[in-house]
């Protein structure tokens, strides 16, 4: 069988690029799940602008069961904290699988998904009209099928990268568990509209923990979790510590003779976009590129906007513009300037790593929570209205705390005690 494009990977990559191809086209997606609803590998937190990118599409506003107005940001100790908030919502809670069942269900009619399908490989024939040759699994039995493009929409470690060695590969990872209940968030005043981060310090080194109000099964919920340096995943057992230091601390309340809903564990690539994402027959789109914040963990708006710009190239390459797909990365940076948004997360990233002992966290946190009011706009939704945190912290009235802070990195950089 023959397709124009045949696309690996129906999350929000694959299927936003499927949305807005040309309907003359004929279009395979092919995704390794069973159902349509499985669970997907992602905390499924979007801004207001990734809200609005999706809605010009689909009807998007049904599977989102918290609007989010505030973070919360919780020390080192887990009891110092501080609130940072908006009067509209800046970010959603989506519940990410039913949300991508029904952007899978609403497909335009050339577009073929078959799930169940595992991508194995696939090679060039030049000298063929369909000249890209993919194998594959479909319920176990193995098939093939020829296209004239194929797109890497699968993910962090993407197998049509892997297949390609004209292709980057991701290479620097966070891993991440994280765990659904039932039951009740209880710091702050406004629990269900406000999403926390926890600055581990020492408890975990990486990243630190996260924690989130959802709805599931119409009954209230939370989700939870860490994530390390892929070099420390051993560690992420300290998930069922984080938690018992929750409930202790009484930061949550999970209902009664329940156990966790869900529980999944899922890459993250931190080493920002990648150099070479497309040839003459191939694209890398979403975390596939490494269009993920290395600091943030934040995929969602990188994988829809390269899914409606791949939409606009492709076309334009099959139709004999060679210079299309060369212009990826410009029309990426033309959104928001998301290119410099990935760049910028590295230096966050870079600098979050040299932190290694409580002392630095603190710092940092009592850095931040001085300017606490606009927090909110440097951190959580930079890549949409292109504020810095390095604005936040880099003025003069925080130059005993910058020097110090300074000080403590020194001291952690070469394994110093200090004091």
């Amino acid at each position: 069988m023959t397709y124009d494009i045949i696309i690996i990977g129906a999350s929000f990559s694959g299927l936003t690029l499927a949305h807005h191809l040309p309907k003359n086209l004929k279009i395979l997606i092919l995704d390794k799940k069973k159902l349509l609803n499985s669970l997907i590998e992602s905390t499924g937190l979007i801004t207001q602008a990734t809200k609005d990118e999706i809605a010009a599409f689909f009807e998007v506003d049904k599977y989102v069961p918290n609007q989010i107005t505030t973070i919360g940001v919780v020390s080192t100790n887990f009891e110092n904290n501080f609130f940072s908030g908006t009067k509209k919502p800046w970010i959603y809670s989506t519940d990410t699988p039913t949300l991508i069942q029904g952007m899978s269900e609403k497909l335009p009619k050339n577009v073929d998904l078959k799930i169940n399908s595992q991508f194995i490989t696939y090679k060039i024939d030049k000298n063929e009209e369909y000249p890209v040759k993919v194998k594959l699994k479909e319920n176990g039995i193995e098939k093939k099928v020829s296209c004239k493009f194929i797109v890497g929409a699968d993910g962090s470690e993407s197998c049509v990268a892997k297949a390609n060695k004209n292709l980057s590969k991701n290479k620097k990872f966070l891993v991440a568990i994280e765990k659904v209940f039932y039951g009740d968030i209880l710091l702050g005043d406004n629990p269900d509209s406000t999403v926390y981060h926890f600055w581990f310090g020492e408890f975990s080194l990486g990243y630190g923990g996260w924690l989130s109000p959802t709805i599931i099964n119409n009954k209230k919920a939370f989700r939870l979790g860490l994530a390390k340096l892929k070099k420390d995943r051993k560690e992420l057992n300290k998930v069922n510590e984080f938690i018992e230091i929750l409930k202790e601390k009484k930061i949550i309340n999970i209902e009664k003779n329940t156990k966790e809903i869900l529980c999944f564990g899922h890459q993250i690539p931190i080493n920002g976009p990648l150099k070479k994402v497309q040839d003459d027959y191939s694209l890398l789109i979403g975390d596939a590129a490494g269009f993920c914040g290395a600091f943030s963990a934040d995929g969602i708006k990188g994988a829809v906007i390269s899914g409606k710009i791949a939409a606009k190239l492709i076309p334009k390459h099959l139709n004999g513009d060679k210079k299309a797909l060369k212009t990826y990365l410009q029309e990426m940076e033309k959104h928001n300037k998301l290119i410099t948004y990935y760049k910028k997360q590295l230096f966050y990233r870079f600098i979050w790593n040299r932190m290694k002992k409580n002392r630095t966290y603190k710092t940092m946190f009592n850095l931040i929570a001085k300017d606490k009011e606009h927090f909110i706009n440097q951190f959580c939704d930079s890549k949409d209205r292109q504020k810095s945190l390095i604005g936040i912290v880099l003025k003069i009235r925080n130059l005993p705390l910058l020097i110090k802070y300074a000080w403590y990195i020194f001291l952690d950089l070469f394994k110093i005690k200090g004091h």
